[in-house]
C-alpha cells in the first residue's frame, strides 16, 4: 500500500515537473521588432539581438529586423502587423499618430545622439572656431550644403528646431536627403558637400583622418534645449498592447535592462554589438562613438510629460501639424512614464 502511494506521489510530481517545463517553454513570448536602423542610436535593440538573454530574462524571444534607415517602412511594418514593435525616431511615430495611427510608446530607447561633422576645409573658411559659442556655430551652418535624413525624421526635425534657436530654419541651409553613412563619409572626404548630421560616431573615420571636424553634438549636450528629449522610441499598436498588457510591460522592462547594461557594462556591450553587426569596422571607430553615446541611453526607458510635450512642440514648429492625438497621457505606456 505504501509503495502504491509512493508511486502515485512520484507520478504526480513527475507530471507537475513536466507541466512546469511546458509552462517555462511557453513563457518566452515571440516578439518581432523592426528597427529603423542599427547603429549607436538604436543600441538597445542592437544589444538585444546580439545577446538574446537581455530580453530573454523578461520572457521575450526577440526577432530583430534592420530596415537600414527606412524609418517610414518601420511604421508601415507595425501597422500592417508584420511586427509587434517598431523602434524608430520619435517624430516618425508621433507623425503617424497625428495622421490617425493608434500607437503606443512602449519604451524610450535613447535621447538625442546626433552630431554635425563638417569637412575640415569648410571649417577653415568659417568665421567661428569649433570651440566658439554654440549659437555662433549654429548660425555658421547657414548657406552650407548639408545632408541628413528625410523631412519628418528625427534628425531633420531637430536640425530645423536647432536652427530656429538662432532665428533661422533648415530652409537657410542647402539641405538634401541622404541616409547612407558610407556615402556621407565619402561626401565629406571628397568635399561633395560641407557636412552631415548623423548618429554620433558614425562619421568618425573622417574625423580621425583629419578631413572632418565635430562641429555640434547633441550627445554631449551642446544644444541645451534638446537635453532629456525622447529621441528614439519603441512603438506598438494600441490594440496589441490592450490584448497583451503583460507582454508590453515586459518589453518595456527589457528595454530598461538593455539600457542599464549599455551604461554599466560598456566594453562588453559595445563589443557584442560591433561583432554582430559591424565585424569589419575598426573597433577604435566604433568605441569612439559608443563612448560619446553612453549618456544618451535613457535609464528606466521612460520619459516624463514635460519632455514628451517639448518634443511634440518641436515637431509642431517644424511641420505645423496638430499633435494633440500624440499627447503624453494618450500614448505613453504607464510603465514608460517617468516622474
Amino acid at each position: 500500500m505504501s509503495s502504491r502511494i509512493d508511486l502515485t506521489a512520484g507520478a504526480v510530481a513527475l507530471a507537475a515537473a513536466l507541466s512546469l517545463g511546458v509552462h517555462a517553454a511557453q513563457a518566452q513570448d515571440k516578439v518581432r521588432v523592426a528597427a529603423a536602423a542599427i547603429n549607436i542610436a538604436h543600441a538597445p535593440i542592437a544589444l538585444a539581438a546580439a545577446d538574446p538573454s537581455v530580453f530573454g530574462a523578461h520572457g521575450i524571444d526577440v526577432e530583430v529586423t534592420d530596415l537600414r534607415g527606412a524609418a517610414p517602412n518601420c511604421i508601415a511594418a507595425l501597422i500592417s502587423e508584420a511586427v509587434e514593435i517598431c523602434q524608430v525616431g520619435t517624430p516618425t511615430g508621433t507623425d503617424a499618430i497625428a495622421e490617425g495611427a493608434d500607437l503606443v510608446a512602449v519604451a524610450i530607447a535613447t535621447g538625442p545622439n546626433g552630431e554635425f561633422v563638417l569637412s575640415s576645409k569648410t571649417v577653415a573658411g568659417l568665421p567661428v572656431k569649433v570651440d566658439g559659442p554654440v549659437a555662433e556655430r549654429i548660425k555658421a551652418l547657414a548657406g552650407l550644403s548639408m545632408v541628413t535624413s528625410a523631412p519628418g525624421s528625427a534628425y531633420y526635425t531637430m536640425f530645423d528646431s536647432m536652427m530656429q534657436t538662432v532665428g533661422l530654419g533648415i530652409s537657410d541651409v542647402r539641405y538634401r536627403t541622404l541616409a547612407d553613412v558610407q556615402a556621407m563619409i565619402e561626401g565629406i572626404r571628397n568635399e561633395q558637400f560641407d557636412g552631415a548630421l548623423w548618429t554620433v560616431g558614425s562619421l568618425s573615420p573622417v574625423v580621425v583622418e583629419g578631413k572632418g571636424v565635430r562641429w555640434i553634438s547633441f550627445a554631449r549636450g551642446d544644444v541645451e534645449d534638446f537635453q532629456g528629449l525622447p529621441f528614439i522610441t519603441a512603438f506598438a499598436r494600441k490594440a496589441w498592447v490592450e490584448q497583451n498588457p503583460d507582454v508590453a510591460k515586459r518589453i518595456h522592462d527589457a528595454y530598461a535592462e538593455a539600457n542599464l547594461r549599455l551604461r554599466d557594462r560598456p566594453e562588453e556591450s559595445a563589443e557584442l554589438i560591433r561583432a554582430k553587426f559591424f565585424p569589419d569596422l575598426d573597433a577604435a571607430f566604433w568605441n569612439d562613438g559608443y563612448t560619446q553615446a553612453v549618456p544618451t541611453f535613457i535609464q528606466g526607458a521612460g520619459v516624463n510629460a514635460a519632455a514628451w510635450q517639448r518634443f511634440l512642440d518641436i515637431q509642431k514648429s517644424s511641420s505645423g501639424k496638430d499633435y494633440s492625438r500624440a499627447a503624453f497621457e494618450n500614448v505613453v505606456l504607464e510603465a514608460a512614464r517617468a516622474d
